[in-house]
């Protein structure tokens, strides 16, 4: 802890944050932020806490730079297998088949807090593979943090990140750079859409209305109560009917929302907006 720098002034800096991205900072990550305040401190980047909160409220520049900082990016391709696979073989096929006996031919599908596209570019993998000739799917994925949008537009990973990813995908989605690591193809490319949205603006979210199926795993667990409850409200508001809400394992909508019905497939639980007909 730095010994020099007011409890006021890191209560100023963690509501404004709170207030603009949902992001709560618990006293682990104050404690990172601040050797990374001391050290600008002590380079003359910035003269006090004071400063810099003052640049945060009217520097865009500053802010988004802050917001990159405290994201979090740890993710990988295939990341909760178990999850995806209930979500390929059981749930994507009854939703299918709802929307064809609807007359209709295209699925919509939101990933929120996609960080460095690992998910978003896994999820197109899995729809290339099991959607039926005739049906279209769009991706809309979507993270508050800038610089790992650009990583997930060029869609080029280190081993690390594909390091479950079945050979059979490996071959057929990557393609192998010089360097040796590993670039999603077009065909995984094409049919996603990358978006800079912060959670908690509310008035974007009609981009995403319509969704048949949200993706938003391990991102709400570093939001406040009210944020994250306000979030959870929006997007029931916009799914189909039919349509799902996955989370991470750890996470749940228990004390945040009774709208979604709930599903468990083995160790998952899924939420889901019911039809009025009852499906």
């Amino acid at each position: 802890m730095i010994q020099d720098i007011d409890a006021a002034s890191i209560d100023k800096i963690k509501r404004f944050i709170l207030d603009k991205t949902g992001i709560y900072l618990n006293d682990q990550k104050i404690s990172i932020v601040l050797q990374k305040l001391k050290k600008q401190i002590n380079e003359g980047t910035i003269k006090d806490l004071n400063h810099f909160y003052y640049n945060l409220m009217t520097d865009e520049k500053v802010l988004q730079d802050f917001i990159n900082f405290l994201t979090v990016n740890e993710t990988y391709f295939f990341r909760e297998f178990e999850q995806l696979k209930a979500f390929a073989e059981v749930i994507l096929p009854e939703v299918i088949e709802f929307k064809k006996k609807n007359g209709e031919d295209k699925i919509k599908i939101w990933v929120a807090g996609c960080a460095t596209g690992d998910e978003a570019y896994t999820i197109s993998i899995i729809l290339n593979e099991f959607l039926e000739d005739g049906i279209k799917f769009e991706i809309f994925a979507s993270d508050i943090d800038t610089e790992a949008l650009k990583i997930a537009e060029l869609g080029i990973y280190e081993m690390r990140n594909v390091r479950f990813v079945h050979h059979h995908y490996l071959n057929r989605y990557f393609d192998i750079t010089n360097d040796g690591k590993f670039k999603v193809k077009d065909q995984i490319k094409r049919n996603i859409k990358y978006i800079h949205h912060n959670l908690i603006d509310f008035a974007k979210y009609f981009i995403f209305s319509k969704s048949d199926f949200i993706f938003c795993r391990n991102v709400l667990i570093y939001f406040g109560d009210e944020q994250r409850k306000k979030v959870i409200d929006k997007m029931y508001e916009i799914l189909n009917c039919g349509g799902y809400l996955f989370l991470g394992h750890s996470e749940s909508v228990g004390r945040l929302s009774d709208k979604f019905n709930v599903r468990r497939i083995n160790d998952y639980f899924f939420y889901y907006k019911e039809c009025e007909s009852g499906w």
